[in-house]
């Protein structure tokens, strides 16, 4: 056992990139069968504009356009489909991870990192959006290498680190505002830190605050886009406020990716025993610890507690909530990461009893494996509507000719449906003109819109519609019902033209 550890210690770059790209092929192998969905083909349709009409699209809506451009980049590159486009998201995601490994060992050892690897690469929630074709991947990834060269920087009397990190910042912000909790959690230790340390006490010898204005100085071409979307937000209303539900939401979709009002009482009793134990264990290590791996443990329990508190504050009354689960997923490897290390540091300081760090370890990745298991049946399923999306499956049971015309029932169907139809005449139906803001902006003033189907001359209609809404769109008497395929709560109903 401890040949294998030095070996594992000796090559630790090694391992450390074979784990990010162990996470990286997982999340992909788990991103087999599911469904392209809504935001996800919003993603693809921006990504397919070009780069001025992407970048107005962008300012129109809820987020900044660094991950469109490089989606767009990748597209071009390898092809806009559903496993190229996938892969960039689980890219970012095992660069993520290896990073985080190599953050973990700079804190806290080897050995400890060692032990963190299985926690990383199980980590459920962070693998659902690790294919996701959105940017929470890419702005996880911007998180922890900004910690990494803060940690640097912190430590190093050479200044570019602090270059470093300044750019990170500002990229984050060109990426996901909600970065803005990884920042937030900075600032709160550096202020800390900064407060304590008597030598750079005064205001002036704090680098970092030289960082951020360098950061609002690189993102200042931006800022007026910024303000205009908070108060113009495109957000879909789907917020809400962060509650004590919602702190065991988190909990239990992070573990055993279970919305918390699906958990029954045997696994909420999993869930609570493994969140006692390792409280219970962090206690007793963090009395333990050498004073600059206090510090170090104080920062990664920062980088937990405040995002949370963070996504509390700008969801109170009486702007509208902006929390939704999804919107961890950038922050949740450093809750993954802690556990590893409450875990690794545990069996560090064991000198008795050495069966129990290994028993912890173990408990959590048969919790976690559960969870990637969990994950592997819920798939792309949306807690906030509660829809599985199956479009891919729907998609086999459609045949497109030359005299076939696709309608999405609205612009969110279409967005929703498209990437699946490109070889079809697909339309949306609306009858007013789609407004130039949000998520349906790209619809604005489109050719693709249909108002009537009188205007409809093809001898096939294909309507795309959702269960518990009474459709909007309905073809014309010209036109009989034929089929109807329903999967979950999407329907396609087909429409044969009446010989006359």
């Amino acid at each position: 056992m401890k040949s294998i550890v030095k070996i594992l210690e000796k090559y630790w770059l090694f391992v450390a990139l074979g784990a990010g790209m162990v996470t990286a092929i997982l999340a992909m192998v788990l991103s087999l069968g599911q469904s392209i969905w809504f935001d996800e083909g919003y993603s693809i349709l921006l990504a397919k504009q070009p780069v001025g009409e992407l970048l107005a699209l962008t300012a129109v809506d809820a987020h900044p356009p660094l991950y469109y451009l490089l989606l767009k980049a990748w597209g071009e590159m390898f092809g806009f489909t559903e496993f190229a486009l996938r892969s960039l998201s689980a890219l970012f995601l095992g660069g993520a991870v290896t990073t985080m490994l190599l953050l973990i060992r700079r804190m806290f050892g080897t050995r400890v990192a060692l032990v963190t690897i299985p926690v990383l690469i199980l980590a459920p929630f962070a693998l659902r959006y690790g294919y996701e074709v959105r940017m929470y991947a890419l702005a996880g990834l911007i998180g922890v290498v900004a910690t990494y060269a803060l940690v640097r920087a912190h430590e190093s009397t050479n200044n570019r680190w602090w270059v470093v990190y300044t750019a990170l910042v500002a990229l984050g912000m060109y990426t996901l505002y909600m970065t803005l909790a990884v920042w937030v959690a900075h600032v709160v230790w550096l202020l800390w830190v900064s407060f304590r340390d008597k030598k750079t006490r005064p205001i002036w010898k704090w680098k970092w605050l030289y960082a951020y204005v360098g950061a609002v100085v690189l993102f200042a071409p931006y800022i007026p886009t910024f303000f205009y979307q908070l108060e113009n937000s495109a957000l879909p209303g789907i917020g809400r406020e962060v509650t004590l539900t919602s702190v065991v939401d988190m909990t239990t979709m992070t573990t055993l990716y279970t919305a918390e009002w699906a958990m029954g009482g045997w696994l909420s009793l999993v869930v609570v025993g493994l969140v006692v134990a390792l409280i219970s264990v962090a206690v007793v290590v963090y009395k333990k610890l050498p004073k600059k791996q206090k510090a170090s443990f104080g920062f990664l329990l920062t980088l937990v507690v405040v995002p949370v508190l963070f996504f509390a504050i700008t969801s109170l009354p009486p702007r509208p909530p902006v929390y939704v689960v999804r919107y961890i997923a950038h922050v949740v490897l450093f809750g993954y990461a802690t556990v590893g290390v409450i875990i690794g540091l545990y069996w560090a300081q064991t000198k008795t009893r050495r069966f129990l760090a290994p028993l912890l370890l173990a408990s959590t990745v048969i919790v976690l494996a559960m969870g990637v298991s969990s994950l592997a049946k819920t798939g792309n399923f949306n807690f906030e509507r509660m829809q599985d999306p199956r479009t891919a499956e729907l998609r086999s049971t459609v045949s497109c000719t030359d005299d076939t015309v696709v309608v999405a029932d609205d612009p969110y169907t279409y967005i929703d449906s498209f990437f699946y139809y490109d070889d079809c005449d697909v339309r949306f139906y609306s009858k007013d003109d789609v407004a130039r803001a949000g998520g349906y902006a790209m619809l604005h003033n489109s050719s693709l819109g249909v108002d009537s189907s009188s205007k409809l001359t093809q001898s096939r209609i294909i309507h795309l519609h959702w269960t518990g809404n009474t459709p909007k769109f309905a073809p014309d008497a010209r036109y009989k019902l034929v089929d109807t395929v329903t999967r979950d709560k999407q329907i396609v109903d087909t429409y044969e033209r009446i010989e006359e």
